[in-house]
């Protein structure tokens, strides 16, 4: 039987890390929450076995850490920082090597100095203020300091302005040698 490492995704707030590790078919697989690392270890009905143990940058709290199955391939855990007023953390685990099999998921991503209400909204699409930060650059959205396009009148028209010619017919050359090829066979 093969091991394997499973996929890696993680993401951080505040107060937590979110951590997806993508495994196909298993069940029951063994997961152990400790402070400082997290061992997970299962096997595919067809003989595959996924084993991982991550140690952690940091601590995490792991009474109050919850773990579910989210589909069929993809199992996923909430850790909880066990020091959210700490720095974030630099990266997922202790060791400073690179790992392809860990990656980062900028869907559940916040970096420190972020602010969560600022950039995402209720729907999680809100930019912030754009009106407020095109007024700090000099614009706005609308207003006073908005272009007017009255203002344009007047001014040269530009080449693009100008109508386009109507298209012309192609010549039939592709049904004249179709048909000198048929008449020579």
């Amino acid at each position: 039987m093969a091991t394997v490492h499973p996929s890696v995704k993680w993401g951080q707030k505040k107060d937590h890390i979110l951590l997806t590790i993508a495994v196909q078919d298993i069940d029951k697989p063994e997961i152990n929450i400790e402070s400082t690392k997290l061992h997970f270890k299962g096997q595919q009905t067809k003989g595959l076995t996924y084993d991982v143990t991550l140690e952690f940058f940091d601590e995490i709290d792991p009474q109050t850490s919850k773990y579910c199955k989210i589909s069929q391939n993809h199992w996923e855990f909430m850790l909880k920082k066990k020091n959210p007023s700490k720095p974030f953390w630099k990266r997922l685990i202790k060791s400073t090597d690179k790992y392809q099999w860990i990656a980062v998921d900028w869907n559940h991503f916040t970096a420190e100095g972020d602010d969560d209400d600022e950039i995402e909204g209720a729907d999680g699409k809100n930019w912030g203020d754009l009106d407020g930060m095109f007024k700090q650059m000099g614009g706005g959205l609308g207003g006073s300091s908005a272009t007017d396009m009255n203002d344009l009148e007047g001014e040269e028209s530009d080449s693009d302005d100008e109508p386009m010619p109507d298209l012309e017919e192609a010549p039939e050359a592709n049904d004249d040698k179709v048909k000198s090829n048929q008449e020579t066979k």
